[in-house]
């Protein structure tokens, strides 16, 4: 009889366990802090937080465009590759392809950051968000036959506001397309 109430003690135990901490899950979802929060969780991590793009959620999409430089000096027409397509049912179970716009959209919010903490501009050429979406234009995308450099732009727009009108955020430099990344040299000292 005594294991019984042993038994019966632990999951009750268990049960309040899990109900404190849901709880406390609910309190950090409404942004409302409790001082038992951070009493049992100082860190932050070991309660829940699944208010992924709140409180600024995006409002805005990322546009890569590219354009060629042409073997006779002439510019091709600026091109888009859509970074996010449209959702459909089967896309909550299997979509093998958000792996690609996440890549790009990570990599462009990246560039962007890193861009705020360099004195000199022209060094982001350098960074890995830079060389990953450069490598990205390079290689994964069709250019044309006679094609020898490629320049690459980041553009914002609003594409469920009519009123919003899209602007122009970032203009790589030309690259030449023949399978090398590689960025313009840059001195070393500045």
């Amino acid at each position: 009889m005594g294991r019984g109430y042993a038994r019966t003690a632990r999951r009750w135990s268990l049960y309040g366990l899990l109900a404190g901490w849901a709880g406390l899950t609910v309190f950090q979802q409404l942004d409302r802090s409790h001082w038992l929060q951070w009493k049992v969780d100082p860190t932050a991590m070991g309660i829940p937080n699944w208010r992924f793009f709140a409180p600024t959620p995006g409002r805005h999409d990322f546009n890569l465009l590219y354009r060629d430089k042409l073997a006779d000096g002439g510019l091709g027409e600026w091109r888009e590759h859509s970074i996010g397509v449209d959702r459909k049912a089967l896309h909550m179970v299997w979509h093998p392809g958000r792996r690609v716009e996440k890549a790009l959209f990570d990599a462009i919010t990246q560039l962007f950051q890193m861009s705020e903490d360099l004195e000199d501009q022209r060094r982001v050429q350098l960074t890995v968000p830079y060389l990953a979406l450069l490598n990205f234009v390079s290689n994964e995308i069709d250019h044309a036959d006679d094609a020898v450099e490629v320049q690459f732009m980041i553009g914002q727009s609003a594409a469920h506001e009519a009123s919003v009108d899209p602007k122009l955020l970032f203009l790589s430099e030309w690259h030449r397309l023949d399978g090398a990344v590689e960025p313009a040299p840059l001195p070393l000292a500045g």
